[in-house]
């Protein structure tokens, strides 16, 4: 099997595809499938991953900002989730319940983020008019802080271009620019005036919080701001409120069809439900 970026199955392998399409064990007599283990069991996947996605590996290039730990499981393999997702087995179920928790968990604390820092930037830009040193200053902070912001988006898309001189040049520039930045701060420190909540975010007066990932961005620079959207930050939290969204919808609709058969089991499943019906129909696949 061929692999790509990430670890995981290469595209353009034929024989990735039809595991994929088909299973691993697609080669196997029936004697040989009926003794084997399936590729779920025998390896270390996710059960994230498998329900339907993992957090943490939406953030391979943005880990420390997105503040979540690394994930403890190694096999993060599409084909393995398409096949372990078409078992049906009553643990599918289990995982996306898990994940749904998970998930809901973060973005909560994500909108707790949200709010906060909507308020600092409101807070900004209600401060005083700056004496005309002080605030010149500011403003260098500001256009220092965007630049440093623009590099590690170039920085993440090399990365995930596998341009790594590229992506290790750009990082070699924040580290300058961050020096610059501290003996900014610091001048602006040592002014009686000084107030340290008029100096975050991208451009003092002019910030804007991004509803899905709490980025701070500069509202009249779109260069910067279709970089944000592209990036794995803004792409990563889209992707988790929308997988959350779609976990709750099917929640609903399991509970729906559960209240109009009235909770009984003596209805016939096609899928041969028997005693495991129970929990396999909480799934939300």
């Amino acid at each position: 099997m061929g692999w790509g970026k990430g670890g995981g199955p290469d595209p353009n392998d034929p024989a990735a595809l039809l595991d994929q399409l088909m299973g691993s064990t697609r080669n196997l007599t029936e004697t040989e499938k009926a003794t084997t283990r399936p590729p779920w069991e025998e390896q270390d996947c996710c059960p994230d991953f498998l329900a339907a996605l993992c957090p943490t590996q939406l953030f391979t290039l943005s880990q420390k900002r997105s503040e979540l730990p690394p994930c403890e499981h190694a096999v993060h393999n599409p084909s393995i989730r398409a096949e372990f997702q078409r078992a049906k087995l009553p643990i599918l179920a289990t995982y996306q319940h898990q994940l749904l928790d998970k998930l809901r968990n973060m973005v909560q604390q994500m909108d707790e983020r949200v709010v906060k820092a909507i308020d600092r930037v409101k807070l900004e830009a209600a401060s005083v008019d700056l004496e005309p040193g002080l605030k010149k200053a500011t403003e260098a902070l500001g256009e220092l802080q965007a630049t440093i912001a623009a590099l590690v988006s170039r920085a993440e898309e090399a990365g995930d271009e596998g341009d790594v001189e590229t992506a290790e040049k750009s990082l070699a520039d924040v580290d300058e620019l961050t020096k610059q930045k501290k003996m900014l701060e610091a001048q602006l420190a040592a002014t009686k005036e000084f107030n340290p909540m008029r100096v975050t975010g991208t451009m003092f007066g002019q910030q804007d919080v991004c509803p899905v990932c709490c980025s701070v961005t500069n509202t009249k620079d779109e260069l910067n701001n279709e970089r944000h959207r592209e990036g794995q930050m803004h792409i990563g939290w889209t992707q988790i409120r929308e997988e959350t969204i779609r976990l709750e919808k099917r929640t609903r609709e399991v509970k729906d069809v559960k209240g109009d058969s009235g909770g009984g089991g003596g209805g016939r499943r096609s899928d041969g439900g028997g005693s495991g019906g129970g929990s396999g129909g909480g799934g939300l696949s």
